[in-house]
């Protein structure tokens, strides 16, 4: 099978956190989102992590790990710089032709 031109990892980032911030006021809590506006700038982070088994039971079908990718926004913890206040996982398709996003958001 041919792969076709996937947009780059950092496309993926960059298309993911648009996505984000235009769901996240409908989709977190009212708190979580101004804990997210006010820390971005100093604790923010978007990044390509590796995609989890576990997205075909959340979207119904096997997921190609080379045409799709895992993001995870949040915030990154100042003690260890590791992303653990996670908002939002999300899979994005790399594949311009047939796009796709499905996202996991935060509940408390």
């Amino acid at each position: 099978m041919e792969t076709p031109n996937l947009i780059s990892y950092d496309d993926v980032i960059d298309t993911a956190y648009d996505i984000f911030l235009e769901m996240a006021p409908d989709s977190l809590e009212q708190a979580d989102v101004l804990l997210f506006t006010l820390q971005f700038d100093d604790r923010g982070a978007a990044e390509i992590v590796e995609t989890k088994d576990d997205w075909a039971g959340h979207v119904g079908f096997d997921v190609d790990k080379e045409v799709f990718a895992e993001v995870r926004i949040g915030l990154v913890n100042d003690a260890n710089d590791e992303l653990d206040d996670v908002f939002a996982r999300m899979l994005v398709s790399r594949d311009p032709e047939n796009k796709f996003c499905h996202i996991l958001w935060k509940r408390d």
